[in-house]
């Protein structure tokens, strides 16, 4: 059913852009179509801990479309104060190609005000501020730091409230949540309910080559067992986000910083058994909080066609169930992730990125165990119209 969506979106777009007059008075709108081909090789390397077999280091090469490569279609009112985006994603690892939805949504905008609705992200953890690391979405979903220093609540539908001048800015969102599976209940046998959607705020400051967006973002979960035998389940999962971005000539610093509690699911890119709450003890349904900090810095310069840039993520998940209690030897773990890339623009609409990138997972608090560390060396090449 989702790839027959996906498909009649397509053919959708197809029809708009070959046949405007049939939906709408050509002179009441414009229509614009854009593309991103990426193509991803390189050599990927993972320690034993990481491998199927658990005994050897193994190093392969790989050669995919990323799933950050897309087909985009943006909609315009004459007077530009209504406006859309649909955009779909499109892979190749395989023997499996597949395309998915990106982007969805539909604005109004009046005077510094506007309303948006649909699939999309928002001001809170704004890619605006995301390193450049690119290679590696396809293995093991390395792609801007996410859960490595970097923050973000990824796509979902929602419903948007944004004031914004030059210099600041307001947004509220109420958004739909990701995590809706009780994480304890195996049988799934609970409902999961909410009684407020997720929201967040975020604000918006910009003075010369500074800007940063500050925010929250808060969903309450509850999960009702009913006469299954099960517990009714409640939990809260929210975030405070920094980042910074800081421009001078051909340099920019970036920089985000994160603390929160309960990811898991709810924001991706996490490793989900290290971020969701913990339930102490199977007989009583009492839940410990699992806090989570991070961040990453980054730099970026330009030399003509030319950027050197790199940068360090860190991240820090606990809980204090773990340390000295059901069976757990350490009340936290700790992963870094660095990069290195050296990307050249050829034109306007292709370059390469060559990068190296380093993961180390950190130790298993359960066991105290290595996890494994990798690393990827690797070119994309971007075709961008």
């Amino acid at each position: 059913m989702k790839k027959w969506l996906i498909f009649t979106l397509a053919a959708l777009m197809v029809l708009a852009a070959a046949a405007p007059a049939l939906a709408v008075d050509p002179s009441t709108y414009t229509f614009q179509m854009s593309a991103r081909m990426l193509t991803d090789i390189g050599w990927w390397s993972k320690s034993k801990e990481l491998t199927v077999n658990q005994g050897d280091d193994t190093g392969s090469w790989f050669l995919t479309l990323p799933g950050h490569s897309y087909l985009r279609a943006r909609f315009y009112s004459v007077d530009k104060n209504v406006g859309g985006r649909i955009e779909l994603g499109l892979k190749s690892v395989q023997p499996d190609a597949m395309v998915s939805l990106r982007y969805a949504y539909g604005y109004w905008r009046v005077g510094n005000c506007r309303i948006l609705a649909g699939q999309t992200d928002n001001w809170f953890g704004s890619l605006a501020y995301h390193p450049r690391q690119y290679v590696g979405l396809e293995e093991n979903s390395h792609l801007l730091l996410f859960g490595w220093g970097l923050l973000w609540p990824h796509r979902v539908p929602q419903v948007q409230f944004t004031y914004n001048t030059d210099k600041w800015g307001i947004q509220f969102a109420l958004e739909e949540p990701r995590q809706k599976v009780d994480l304890f209940d195996a049988a799934d046998t609970t409902d999961a309910t909410f009684v407020f959607p997720r929201a967040s705020l975020t604000l918006m400051f910009k003075y010369g080559g500074f800007m940063t967006h500050p925010g929250v973002n808060f969903v309450h979960h509850t999960y009702e067992a009913g006469n299954s035998g099960a517990f009714d389940e409640s939990y809260n999962t929210w975030a405070l986000v920094l980042p910074i971005k800081y421009t001078m000539g051909a340099f920019t610093l970036k920089f985000q910083g994160h603390y929160g509690i309960n990811f898991a699911t709810e924001y991706p890119f996490y490793p989900v058994n290290l971020t969701q709450p913990y339930r102490n003890g199977i007989t009583t349904g009492d839940i410990d909080d699992t806090t989570i900090y991070g961040g990453f810095i980054a730099g970026e310069y330009t030399i003509g066609k030319l950027m050197i840039t790199g940068g360090v993520g860190y991240e820090n998940f606990s809980n204090d169930a773990w340390s000295g209690k059901n069976g757990y030897s350490k009340d936290e773990n700790v992963r870094l992730g660095a990069f290195i890339a050296v990307p050249y623009q050829f034109t306007k609409n292709f370059g390469i990125h060559p990068e190296f990138s380093y993961y180390s997972h950190g130790d298993d608090p359960q066991t105290g165990d290595d996890l494994g560390n990798e690393w990827l060396l690797g070119v994309q090449f971007r075709f961008v119209f």
